[in-house]
C-alpha cells in the first residue's frame, strides 16, 4: 500500500448514535489514514467508545456511513471488521487465560490439517507475529501467566495475523509501566512506517504528543475540533475538552499542616524481601504522597497499613494511642481506611448499584433483627454521593453501567461514608478524564481542610508535585528520603528514586519485561513506573 495515499483505510460521515435518552454520538466525521496516528481525546461519555464500537463492527451507528479505502460498508459484527482489515484492542483485554499464547493469538482463525488444529503452524506464526513486536516469550504457555504488556501485544499480534491495516489502541498504557509502555511506543512507531493506520484513545497529554500526528476532541458525542500535525498547548486542548477553562487543577488555595497535630505515625514497618523499616508520621490536614519507580514498595505500604498484608513488624499510633491491626476491620475501627488500586476488581461490587456499592462495608448500621432498612441505607449512601458529585439519577444505576470517573467517585463515597480521620489513596485518578481529576482533587484537598491525614500513592509526577505537601521517595522496599512540597522537583525526587548502585539492593524480580512469565500478584503489580513526565496531562 502506498502510505501517502489520500484516500483514508477508514472514514465516517455524519455517524450517530442514540442509547434511550442520551446522544452518545452526534455527525461525527473522521478520516484515519495510513502511516498515521489518529488520537482521540475527550471526558469520560464524550462518545469515544461508541465511536471505537462502530468502527470495530461492536455497535450500529443509526445514521451515517462508514467507508473502508473510499467504499462504504455495512459492519454486522467485529468479524466482519477483522475481515475488512479492522482490530480493536480494548481496554479491558479479552482473551483466554487458560489458552496458550499461540492459541490466543490464532484463535478464531486457526490454521488447520486433515481437519485438526495445525499447532505447529500456530506456535511458529504467533512467534513470527511476537518478533516483530520485540516480544520473545514461550508461546506454548498461557497468555493468563504474562505481564498485562505482554497481554495486550499479544492482541495487538491477533490483530497483525489478520492482517490488520486499521488498529484501534484503547488507554493501551493503563496497566504498563514505564519500560513497557516505551516499548509499545516503538511498536506503534514501528507499526505505522508499515503503512498501518493508528487510532489511538488515551487521557495522557505526553503519549498522545509522542505517537500522534492528527487529533480529535469529542465532547457530549460531537467533534468539537480537529488538528493535523502539531497539537495545540495542553491548556488549550483541555479546555476545548471540557468546554470551560480550567485554570487550577490542584488544591493551592490549602494552608498545608505545618502547626497541626500528628495524626498517623508508622514505625519499624518491615515485611521480609519487600519493605525495610518504614517510618513517617502524617498530621492532620496533610497530604503525604509515597512515590518511587515500579516495585519500590508503594502500594505495600498501604496494604500492610490497612492490614491486607502481614508485615514482620509494624506498629502504629493514631492521634498519639498505639493501635493493633491485623484486618482491615481493624483499621476501619482504628480510622484508616484505603481506596485501592484496581477500582473493579478491588473496590467495587460492579453488579450491585452505587447505592449498595457505597452502603456494603456498613451494612450493620441499618440492620434490625435480620433487616435492612433500605430507606435509611439509600439515605445515608444519596448524601455522601452528592458530596462526591455522583449525580442523583445515577444512585440506582448498576455500577458496570457507569463511566470509569464515576466509579472512582463510588469508592470514595464509600471510603468517606466510615468517616475516616486517616485515608489512604492508591492511584486515585488513574484512567479517569481530565475534569474528573480536577473534581477528585477538590475532594482531597477538603479532605485535608477538614482535618483528614491523607497518604497518596501516584505514578502521575504533576499530581505528586501538585497535591502533596510533603514527599517520601521509596526504593526497593526502603525510604530514600522526604521533601516538602517547596524544595520537592522531578530531578530531586528521581535522585531519590534511584540511589546510586550498592545504596539499595534492587528487587530480584525486576528482570526483562517481555522475557518470563509473570503470575499475577497483589500490589504494585499494575501500577505504572513512577517517572511519567506526561507534562500537562492533568
Amino acid at each position: 500500500m502506498d502510505i501517502s495515499s489520500p484516500t483514508p483505510v477508514v472514514s465516517l460521515r455524519g455517524v450517530s448514535k442514540r442509547y434511550d435518552q442520551v446522544q452518545a454520538l452526534s455527525g461525527v466525521d473522521v478520516d484515519l489514514h495510513a502511516g498515521r496516528c489518529h488520537a482521540f481525546v475527550g471526558e469520560n461519555g464524550a462518545g469515544k467508545s461508541t465511536l471505537i464500537k462502530i468502527v470495530g463492527g461492536v455497535v450500529k451507528p443509526d445514521s451515517g456511513t462508514v467507508a473502508v479505502d473510499g467504499s462504504p460498508v455495512t459492519l454486522s459484527g467485529p468479524d466482519q471488521a477483522l475481515a475488512l482489515g479492522i482490530a480493536v484492542v480494548p481496554q479491558e483485554l479479552i482473551f483466554v487465560p487458560n489458552l496458550s499464547v499461540a492459541e490466543n493469538i490464532s484463535l478464531g482463525d486457526f490454521h488447520s490439517r486433515m481437519r485438526f488444529v495445525d499447532a505447529r503452524h500456530s506456535e511458529a506464526r504467533a512467534r513470527e507475529l511476537l518478533d516483530r513486536l520485540g516480544v520473545h516469550v514461550d508461546v506454548r504457555e498461557p497468555l493468563g501467566r504474562f505481564s498485562p504488556a505482554v497481554q495486550q501485544l499479544a492482541m495487538i499480534a491477533r490483530g497483525l495475523s489478520r492482517d490488520a491495516r486499521l488498529l484501534i489502541l484503547d488507554e493501551p498504557t493503563a496497566s504498563l509501566s514505564d519500560r513497557e509502555a516505551d516499548h509499545l511506543f516503538e511498536v506503534v512507531d514501528d507499526l505505522k512506517a508499515s503503512g498501518i493506520a493508528l487510532a489511538y484513545v488515551s487521557h495522557r497529554m505526553a503519549e498522545l504528543r509522542r505517537l500522534s500526528e492528527d487529533v480529535t476532541v469529542l465532547r457530549d458525542g460531537e467533534r468539537v475540533a480537529s488538528w493535523t500535525g502539531e497539537m495545540p498547548d495542553d491548556d488549550v486542548l483541555v479546555e476545548t475538552m471540557v468546554g470551560r477553562s480550567i485554570q487550577r487543577f490542584f488544591t493551592g488555595d490549602r494552608h498545608g499542616s505545618a502547626h497541626r497535630e500528628e495524626r498517623l505515625r508508622v514505625d519499624n514497618l518491615s515485611r521480609s524481601g519487600v519493605l525495610d523499616d518504614i517510618s513517617f508520621t502524617v498530621n492532620a490536614g496533610e497530604i503525604v504522597a509515597l512515590t518511587g519507580l515500579m516495585g519500590a514498595g508503594r502500594t505495600e505500604v498501604l496494604r500492610s497499613l490497612i492490614g491486607l498484608d502481614r508485615p514482620d513488624t509494624m506498629d502504629i499510633h493514631v492521634d498519639g494511642k498505639p493501635v493493633k491491626i491485623s484486618t482491615p476491620s481493624q483499621a476501619k475501627r482504628a480510622g484508616l481506611v484505603l481506596v485501592p488500586e484496581e477500582r473493579k476488581t478491588q473496590g467495587l461490587v460492579v453488579g450491585l448499584t452505587v447505592s449498595e456499592n457505597i452502603s456494603l462495608p456498613y451494612l450493620q448500621r441499618w440492620s434490625v433483627a435480620s433487616f435492612i432498612r433500605a430507606g435509611q441505607r439509600r439515605k445515608a449512601a444519596a448524601k455522601v454521593a452528592r458530596e462526591v458529585g455522583l449525580r442523583e439519577r445515577t444512585f440506582d444505576a448498576v455500577v458496570r453501567t457507569l463511566s470509569g470517573g464515576n466509579q472512582q467517585k463510588v469508592v470514595l463515597a464509600k471510603a468517606l461514608l466510615g468517616d475516616p480521620s486517616i485515608i489512604l489513596l492508591d492511584e486515585p485518578t488513574r484512567g479517569i478524564d481530565v475534569a474528573v481529576k480536577h473534581e477528585i482533587y477538590t475532594i482531597i484537598g477538603a479532605l485535608a481542610d477538614a482535618g483528614c491525614a491523607v497518604v497518596i500513592v501516584s505514578s502521575d509526577m504533576l499530581e505528586v508535585l501538585g497535591l502533596a505537601d510533603r514527599i517520601i521517595v521509596l526504593a526497593a522496599g526502603k525510604i530514600t528520603g522526604s521533601l516538602s512540597a517547596a524544595e520537592a522537583t522531578e530531578s530531586a525526587i528521581l535522585r531519590l528514586a534511584m540511589p546510586p548502585a550498592g545504596d539499595v539492593q534492587a528487587p530480584e524480580s525486576a528482570g526483562a519485561a517481555f522475557t518470563s512469565p509473570t503470575p499475577s500478584t497483589v500490589g504494585d503489580r499494575s501500577a505504572a513506573a513512577f517517572i511519567q513526565t506526561q507534562q500537562g496531562s492533568n
